[in-house]
């Protein structure tokens, strides 16, 4: 066959090398936001290419209809009557020699007029021109076409979307996983109660994002100049104005108040995302959900149903939506810094850390949590700490299990295509989940004298927080024997800051039933901190690049001396970028959760009556106990034999007790 031209060769040679190298096919760096820009490049790139072959075309059609082409076509006829054929033959000769002939002449305009932009239009080539290259047309006719763009046309965008597809159905099941190791771990008087919630997450969070989060976080090309929202928050609304000076809660408020607000691009429940974005927008759901269903175990037992719902909505619809534009989207101003939050170690982790410790702060302790008396730990604090029992261990672990499955995609996908970073990442969350368990055991045979599961499986979660940010610069041995032991170690921190330090000095205790917020806000934060400390050159260079604009240096005299980590001859600048985003996150979370639960909390509709607390809530908000049998309802306080409903009519009318039937309160 005939060899692809040039323009080819040298394209799908640097496809290629940008698909070794890890880097979508604009040179963007790695992260949901840019992949999305990088789709929606692409489409308004398809969009200019058929508006240029429309162009060509009617170029095309006004020479055929010239009396040059009317010449030609006579010419062609009579050649072909020469053949001594009848009419109907010569005529349905003439007529694909000439559709063909028309393709040609198209093709050859496209490839002048593509080689030469700006060029007065070329003359137009006679009938019966040379053989064309069969590669000069097939590629002429990929290059004005859809296939050609991310639509369904592409190896790439295939793989890719199966990619997070699966990525994003293993992830989903993280909700499972959450509800099995929170249920386990609280009384099973409560247990209906937390797997409610965990599966409203998962529906209050898709009702919300879908409405307004995704535009938040990532609304689309909403202005004329093409521009994806703004610092702020995502586009997606913005008024009949020429000046559009900067879109707001994906609304323009420019000065010159010119109009109505109009949608001409708008993202809200989806309207204008096209096909080949929407299983981003499948995995970044996965991502908002599992914000509410972490704060989920710091309000355990006690939370009012209809204040979680609120909650719920709030946290996943408007408070992780601003903080994933500015992390993720290209015009982030934290994402402007060259911070590395690969998997969501700030954005999502310490976030939801930090909206679970002002929601458990809000709620106080649960009723028996802490009695009256004197303990020490570093600080002495006039109260003694009592563990309330978990009612099924095994149910915990399995769990564990499910959510150690999902965080693997939940930190591979984040990329959201498929990289050079994948396999790395894949390995690097297993041998974190690994080294964690294993410290956290340790931990317990030295401050319990035993081998502790539970102290193992919080092992294992912390651990793998602790790389969600650092696993996108930093390598795999670093997370094993550095990253993930200290990430344990912040969370025991954690547990201390909620009991001993608030006790002491934020006027009480903190009562975490799960331990939420130390596992994600402790573990997050030093995952950032990582980044700063231990990022790669190289790693960052072929992730990263280090083209940002928001840096107070410019961007002509960054190097990677001001991305490397300070044990990799870093000059600190990266550590304090990162430090710097930690501080914004935690000041944001901790705001818009302070006026959300104790804006509730002023409208009596965060906790439930301690009468209702002390029965449990599957019995007086859902009907019943999770763990019932004909006669026997399972409690923690012990064993209730319940009448059947003969007896207690029988009691209810003043009558005895059928013989032999006993009733005894736990």
């Amino acid at each position: 066959p005939p060899p692809y031209p040039a323009g080819m060769r040298t394209a799908f040679f640097f496809a290629i090398l940008a698909s070794a190298a890890g880097l979508p096919r604009d040179g963007h760096p790695t992260g949901p936001g840019h992949r999305i820009h990088h789709i929606r490049k692409q489409r308004a790139n398809e969009r200019r290419r058929r508006l240029e072959q429309r162009e060509h075309v009617a170029k095309v059609q006004d020479y055929l209809a010239s009396p040059e082409a009317a010449a030609q076509h006579t010419k062609l006829l009579d050649e072909v009557k020469k053949m001594n054929v009848s009419e109907r033959i010569a005529a349905a000769l003439v007529k694909v020699i000439e559709e063909t002939e028309s393709h040609e002449v198209h093709a050859e305009f496209g490839r002048r007029l593509s080689a030469a932009p700006g060029a007065p239009p070329p003359t137009p080539p006679p009938f019966f021109p040379h053989a064309w290259d069969a590669a000069e047309l097939g590629y002429l006719d990929t290059h004005f076409s859809d296939a050609a763009g991310s639509k369904g046309g592409t190896l790439q965008y295939m793989i890719d979307t199966v990619w997070i597809i699966t990525a994003a159905l293993l992830c989903f099941f993280l909700q499972a996983g959450f509800g099995l190791l929170e249920a386990g771990a609280l009384r099973a008087k409560n247990a209906k109660n937390i797997m409610l919630k965990n599966l409203m997450d998962a529906c209050i969070g898709g009702l919300v994002y879908y409405c307004f989060g995704y535009a938040i976080c990532y609304g689309g090309a909403s202005r004329p100049d093409g521009i994806d929202g703004n610092a702020f928050s995502g586009g997606g609304l913005f008024k009949s104005t020429e000046a559009h000076d900067g879109i707001w809660f994906g609304v323009d408020v420019g000065m010159d108040t010119g109009g109505w607000f109009r949608t001409t691009s708008n993202y809200w429940m989806l309207i204008d995302v096209e096909e080949d974005e929407y299983y981003i927008f499948l995995f970044q759901y996965v991502f908002a959900a599992t914000i509410a269903t972490i704060v989920s175990g710091a309000v355990a037992e006690r939370i009012q149903f209809r204040g979680y719902l609120i909650y719920s909505f709030f946290l996943t619809g408007f408070i992780y939506p601003f903080a994933a534009h500015w992390t993720w989207d290209p015009n982030g101003f934290i994402n402007s810094w060259g911070i590395c939050d690969y998997a969501g170690g700030n954005a999502v982790h310490a976030l939801s850390g930090c909206a679970a410790w002002m929601g458990a702060k809000a709620l106080g302790p649960r009723i028996g949590r802490f009695v009256e008396g004197t303990s020490k730990s570093l600080v002495t604090v006039n109260f003694k700490p009592v563990e309330l029992a978990q009612h099924n261990v095994p149910m915990m672990c399995l769990g564990l299990f499910i959510l150690w499955l999902g965080f693997i995609p939940f930190i591979g996908g984040s990329a959201c295509y498929v990289n050079f970073q994948l396999g790395r990442l894949c390995v690097m969350t297993t041998l974190s989940g690994c080294s964690g368990g294993c410290v956290a055991l340790a931990w317990g045979y030295m401050t319990e004298k035993h081998a502790s599961l539970e102290q193992a499986m919080t092992g294992v979660l912390a651990a793998m927080v602790g790389i969600c940010s650092s696993c996108g610069c930093t390598t795999i041995w670093a997370a094993f024997w550095i990253i993930a032991p200290i990430s344990v170690l912040a969370y025991r921190f954690g547990l201390w800051f909620n009991i001993y330090f608030c006790g002491k000095f934020l006027g009480g205790p903190v009562d975490d039933p799960l331990g939420a917020s130390a596992l994600h806000y402790w573990p997050g934060v030093w995952s950032m901190i990582a980044c700063g400390l231990l990022s790669d050159p190289d790693i960052w260079d072929a992730t990263y690049g280090i083209e940002f604009s928001g840096r107070t240096t410019k961007v002509e005299d960054l190097t990677l001396d001001d991305f490397s980590g300070i044990f990799y001859g870093g000059n600190g600048m990266q550590l304090a970028y990162q430090l710097l985003s930690v501080v914004v996150i935690t000041l944001y979370g901790l705001a818009s959760c302070f006026l959300l639960f104790y804006g509730m909390k002023l409208c009596g509709t965060l906790r439930v009556p301690e009468a209702d607390e002390l029965e449990g809530l599957d019995a007086t908000h859902h009907g019943g106990l999770a763990y019932t049998d004909t006669d026997v309802h399972i409690v923690p306080a012990g064993l209730r034999l319940r009448k059947k409903k003969a007896d207690m009519d029988a009691t209810k009318d003043g009558s005895e007790s059928p013989e032999g039937t006993e009733s005894h309160e736990a």
